[in-house]
């Protein structure tokens, strides 16, 4: 059986919503309040990411030793450097990146660290991908002990995750689509460490390095989360003209038949 909303009169003016619009109205509206909430959270994020940035950026320069991990970010952004050799001859293009519109790869190497069995992927930047994508790009890079200076951060995550994205191409150097340090690590035989250093931009043997924090933007989803705001309010708004409506409507019919 359903439920009755009663016709209520306030300050003149009368309300009869229908039961059905009501309930609708209210999973609206709670679902676009939790998309605002989602968004302001997100903003939040992005806030304290640009903040650990620039405490960063006054930190002084740390050498790596391959024992270090990316614990709670702490070590992100961190300028470091590190001595090691290349692993020239097992390198990886993450595909799908992005650089002014072109399509490309970013080349990571492996860089057997000094004194240590670890290897950290030392990301040298952005190579455009060919019309023809059997062809890979030219990446090879002498071997010998180099000094690498650069910035830690994350592996990129992808958009939306597909099944295999972590397993590289048969053959060197290796496309892949998704970097998973776990993979990587039994591809090479040694650990790898949970992050990449983006090499300085000053720095020799790199390519297009322009790395930015473009992309972090809370004051977007400060906007996303008004836009949410402002749609559960139009849904009141609707809610509410829809019921004076129906009330008038109904109460001119009563007059009509009275």
């Amino acid at each position: 059986m359903k439920p009755k909303l009663k016709m209520v009169k306030a300050r003149g003016v009368l309300f009869k919503p229908k039961w059905t619009l009501t309930a609708l109205t209210v999973a609206a509206v709670l679902s676009f309040l939790l998309l605002a909430q989602w968004q302001v959270r997100r903003a939040q994020e992005k806030q304290a990411l640009l903040r650990l940035h620039a405490c960063q950026l006054r930190a002084p320069v740390l050498a790596l030793h391959g024992d270090e991990r990316l614990v709670e970010d702490r070590l992100r952004y961190r300028s470091v450097i590190v001595t090691g050799v290349w692993d020239s001859d097992h390198q990886f293009l993450l595909d799908n990146r992005i650089w002014h519109g072109r399509v490309g790869y970013e080349v990571l190497t492996p860089l057997e660290i000094e004194g240590a069995r670890q290897v950290v992927l030392v990301n040298r930047g952005w190579v455009a991908a060919g019309e023809d994508r059997a062809h890979l790009p030219e990446v090879f890079l002498p071997k010998g002990q180099v000094t690498v200076s650069g910035r830690v951060d994350r592996f990129p995550e992808p958009g939306m995750y597909l099944k295999g994205m972590e397993i590289p191409t048969d053959g060197w150097p290796a496309v892949v689509q998704q970097l998973n340090p776990k993979v990587i690590s039994r591809l090479l035989g040694r650990p790898v460490l949970d992050f990449q250093i983006k090499m300085a931009p000053e720095a020799a043997d790199g390519y297009v390095r322009e790395w930015q924090l473009d992309f972090i933007d809370p004051h977007r989803n400060l906007g996303y989360a008004l836009q949410w705001a402002a749609f559960a309010l139009l849904a009141l708004g609707l809610w509410a003209l829809d019921g004076v409506k129906r009330a008038r409507g109904l109460q001119a019919n009563r007059a009509e038949r009275g």
